[in-house]
């Protein structure tokens, strides 16, 4: 398990989750919606393979990207923001599973072993949410395209942990993750590239400087 602005579970700690709860699993066509703020959602969605992305309508009725998850992330209700008009969902980029956790089965848990490691994940999930969103308000109020660029690049070596990191999204949903356009990010990603800022390879970026 990996704690920072991200919680990301992994391999091992979801194989105890679902040891311990054997959660209902469901899976998503590409496109199909996971959660929507309409819904009456008490359960926690532990994303098992796939990327889900989180967006909301904007006044011209087009899609615009909010935040994206990937395996080993919670989804939950209160991630989604309550837009005064619009709509606002949790759908599958890319086909998913999900294991739907039950808050009750887990605090009973909690309560009964409160020293166990997982005592205290319930509260980490929460946190991560708010953490997640902190994130990237942090990045669009970066005054450049290429501070935007960077600091995206930064959380994502924080939470990947690798020296290349993987652009976990095609770079069309990016630049609408940057609130810029797509051809303004390549052609930054390109100068960033010549002046040896970063080292770039389709969807993997090392950070050089």
């Amino acid at each position: 398990m990996e704690l920072g602005n991200y919680l990301i579970l992994n391999d091992k700690t979801i194989k105890i989750l679902l040891s311990i709860f054997g959660p209902q699993i469901r899976e998503f066509g590409k496109g199909e919606t996971i959660l929507e703020k309409s819904w009456k959602e008490n359960r926690l969605c532990l994303l098992l393979k796939g990327t889900a992305y989180l967006c909301i309508d904007n006044e011209y009725g087009d899609k615009q990207l909010l935040d994206f998850f990937v395996k080993g992330q919670i989804l939950c209700h209160e991630m989604l923001p309550a837009p005064n008009d619009g709509h606002c969902c949790l759908y599958a980029k890319y086909p998913c599973a999900i294991a739907y956790l039950d808050r009750r089965a887990f605090a009973q848990y909690a309560d009964r072993n409160p020293s166990a490691p997982l005592a205290d994940l319930l509260f980490d999930m929460f946190r991560a949410c708010l953490s997640a969103q902190n994130e990237h308000c942090h990045i669009l109020q970066q005054k450049t395209i290429r501070g935007k660029i960077l600091a995206f690049l930064h959380c994502q070596n924080a939470r990947q942990k690798k020296n290349a990191i993987h652009i976990p999204i095609p770079y069309s949903d990016l630049a609408d993750y940057l609130a810029i356009d797509r051809s303004s990010l390549m052609t930054e990603l390109s100068r960033m590239h010549t002046e040896q800022l970063i080292e770039k390879k389709a969807h993997d970026i090392r950070l050089l400087q």
